[in-house]
Formats: C-alpha cells, sequence, structure tokens
C-alpha cells in the first residue's frame, strides 16, 4: 500500500536534520505496524520521500510524507504516541492509484509566514522589495565552494500582509519551489533584509511554512483528495 502522512513541526524539532527526520519516521513505522517496504538490489533502502525538504529552523503546517508500507492501517493515535513533542500527524491516507509520480514532482511552490520583531513600515518595505526588478544574492556553489551572484526575483512569486503593526512584520511571502529554481525562505528573508537596510544579524524571525503548492496552483494535498 502506498500512503501520505500530513505533519506539522515545531518547537525544539524544527532543529533536527532532514535525513533524522526520515530516520525517526522510519522508526515509528516499524513500531506503529507499518512495516516500509524497501527497494530491491545491492542497497536497498526503504521507499519513503517529502514532498519538499524543510530547511533547519522553519517551522511547519503542512509538511507530507509519502511511503510504501507492507502493514495494515493503524490509527493517528498510535502513530503520534510515539512521536516526539514538536512532531504530529494530523492525518494519513492512501495514495490514490492514479498517481503514480512521486508528490516531489508536482510541487511548484510553497508559502512562508514571517513574524519578526523590530521592522517598522514591513507593508512598505515589502511592496517595494517585489517592485524591483532584479534582486541579486551571493549563492554557494556546491561543487566548487565559491560564491557566485544570482538573480532571484522570478523565484519571488507573490506576497502578502497578514497584519499590519507597528514595529512587527507579520506576513506571508510565496517562493518558487521548481527544481533548480527552489528559493529557500531565509534567502529571501536575508536579501529582503539587506534590500531594505535592516540589520538581519539581530533579527529573530519566526518562519512557518503554511502551504505547498501543486503545478494547477492549489494546496498539493488537494492532488490527494
Amino acid at each position: 500500500m502506498k500512503a501520505v502522512f500530513e505533519f506539522t513541526k515545531s518547537g525544539d524539532m524544527i532543529y533536527i536534520s532532514h535525513l533524522d527526520l526520515g530516520r525517526l519516521f522510519l522508526r515509528v513505522l516499524r513500531m506503529s505496524g507499518l512495516r516500509p517496504a524497501y527497494s530491491q538490489g545491492f542497497n536497498p533502502h526503504p521507499k519513503m520521500s517529502f514532498a519538499l525538504p524543510l530547511s533547519l529552523g522553519l517551522h511547519s503546517v503542512c509538511e507530507i510524507l509519502e511511503f510504501e508500507t507492507e502493514g495494515h492501517s493503524v490509527s493517528l493515535d498510535k502513530i503520534n504516541e510515539r512521536l516526539p513533542d514538536g512532531v504530529r500527524v494530523t492525518s494519513w491516507r492512501e495514495k490514490p492509484g492514479n498517481i503514480t509520480k512521486p508528490l516531489a514532482s508536482f510541487v511548484t511552490a510553497a508559502s512562508y509566514e514571517y513574524m519578526c520583531e523590530g521592522i517598522t513600515e514591513a507593508p512598505y518595505l515589502l511592496k517595494s522589495f517585489f517592485e524591483k526588478e532584479s534582486v541579486t544574492v551571493q549563492k554557494t556553489d556546491k561543487k566548487t565552494g565559491t560564491q557566485k551572484p544570482k538573480d532571484i526575483r522570478e523565484e519571488m512569486l507573490d506576497y502578502r500582509i497578514i497584519k499590519d503593526m507597528r514595529g512587527r512584520m507579520l506576513a506571508e511571502a510565496t517562493l518558487s519551489a521548481m527544481p533548480g529554481r527552489t528559493l529557500n525562505p531565509l534567502i529571501f528573508f536575508g536579501a529582503f533584509c539587506e534590500s531594505s537596510c535592516i540589520d538581519n544579524e539581530s533579527l529573530s524571525p519566526v518562519i512557518t511554512r503554511t502551504a505547498i503548492f501543486g503545478s494547477d496552483g492549489k494546496p498539493l494535498k488537494e492532488v490527494l483528495q
């Protein structure tokens, strides 16, 4: 059976790495009776993947994990009682048979909520930031380790002010998550601060992923319905 978990990540668990999160769910699946299926070959690995890996230090209310299991259906309570505080499965279902590709292949964008003290005139600053024709950041080449300039403007898709508050930013930004064009929400925030002449080092933003979108622009979880 192919199954899909929707889960949240918060508290101290935002500091667990993507690989460790995978190991955590692998253990929980086994303990819950949902025995993961493994690939064939010399180095078999569990057939499980996340729709869109989450950067370290970020909260989320919309994470998606898909996996194949040789086990049977279990209750959410049985799964959650084995998970540490900070990770909670909100729903799980069987993956529709007509969806043969990994859910990651449908992902095009994701939205992030930014809550941060110490930023005044956030609506004006964000409007000015998104009106720029070019936004250049320095990105590290994974192969060479050298810094290279990159224009991220096309990867900045949209924004909205959730609430206009004096001295605080509470806004949501939608960023590209296309293969080869995925914009890290931390890089976006750093570029915003630099463009707005804000000392990023003095801020402690709380960033929460609020939605993952599919190719039709709708939340990815709607693909499963």
